[in-house]
């Protein structure tokens, strides 16, 4: 009971920004981990031209981000943009744009809480192994 006997309200959960829901749509653990580590970097190292291009043709990339649905779109929600240059696709973040330590945070609360479910899974997983 709270205060006065009055039980405390509980509110619905708010509803996802259009970045939130990008990024949690997610549902690989080491694809969210690379988004985290690349717009990270970008973040905090903003000037660094290293950081602001990831090229698609790289095949730990490739894995990573290009065969994971909604892997891409995401990124492109979070302010990087979609370029092809000599025949290459790259990821960019545009000249005059910067990320910052919110789009980090984003990433991190999906993260965090794809890693919950994960591990959510498998104890569920394993009780229903040892039951049946």
């Amino acid at each position: 009971m709270g205060y006065g006997g009055y039980v405390s309200a509980k509110l619905p959960p708010a509803k996802p920004t259009e970045v939130e829901a990008a990024v949690q749509a997610i549902k690989s653990l080491e694809t969210v981990e690379m988004i985290h580590k690349l717009v990270y970097n970008t973040a905090v190292q903003p000037k660094d031209e290293k950081f602001r291009k990831v090229r698609l043709g790289n095949p730990k990339i490739q894995a990573v981000l290009g065969e994971v649905p909604g892997a891409i779109d995401a990124m492109v929600a979070l302010g990087w943009a979609l370029e092809e240059a000599e025949g290459e696709q790259f990821l960019v973040v545009p000249a005059g744009k910067f990320l910052g330590m919110q789009q980090v945070r984003i990433v991190e609360a999906a993260r965090d809480k794809l890693a919950k479910d994960v591990k959510d899974q498998s104890r569920h997983d394993t009780r229903v192994a040892i039951q049946g």
